[in-house]
């Protein structure tokens, strides 16, 4: 019996992405480049000018602000964390049995924590920020893409690299 059929979905839909990103299913979208004669698909990489500013890059900007701030909170609550769990250790420890009494509160604050982590991680990254690269010769921002991306361009790999920070 499936408790969370809520979940199972979106297992099911990420791999279904996954898969269809894996196999270059294409549902829809512009015409791929034509290479010319001789070159080898497999021997070029797309990139595609980078879209303008967009709510969730400037979002994700300004959070870096307080980035700082953030990641000393995120220390102090991991360093809480591995002390309640050392006391529900202790606790077991000093009654000389098991206890899963003494685990009910670090459980429960280790996924608050690991969540918290995952989606604020999200918020500081923008869309592009994984798949930003550099050619070597253009200034513009580049990001990598399909073939058939609006905008895609084939690039020698040897020209691309990824962004100083």
């Amino acid at each position: 019996m499936n408790k969370k059929p809520g979940l199972l979905f979106i297992v099911s839909l990420l791999a279904i992405i996954i898969l269809a990103a894996s196999f270059h299913m294409d549902f829809g979208g512009n015409p791929a480049i034509h290479l010319p004669d001789g070159v080898n698909p497999d021997s070029v990489l797309y990139v595609c000018p980078a879209k303008a500013q967009g709510a969730w890059t400037e979002f994700a900007t300004a959070l870096h602000g307080v980035g700082r701030y953030l990641y000393l909170f995120f220390a102090f609550v991991v360093l809480v964390l591995v002390f309640s769990w050392g006391w529900g250790l202790y606790q077991n420890l000093l009654k000389d049995k098991f206890s899963a009494d003494a685990y009910k509160n670090p459980w429960e604050l280790t996924k608050i924590v690991f969540w918290m982590a995952v989606v604020v991680f999200v918020l500081f990254m923008t869309p592009n920020h994984f798949r930003t690269v550099e050619i070597r010769g253009h200034g513009a921002n580049w990001v990598l893409c399909e073939n058939s991306s609006d905008g895609a361009r084939a690039v020698n790999p040897r020209a691309v690299s990824l962004p100083k920070e």
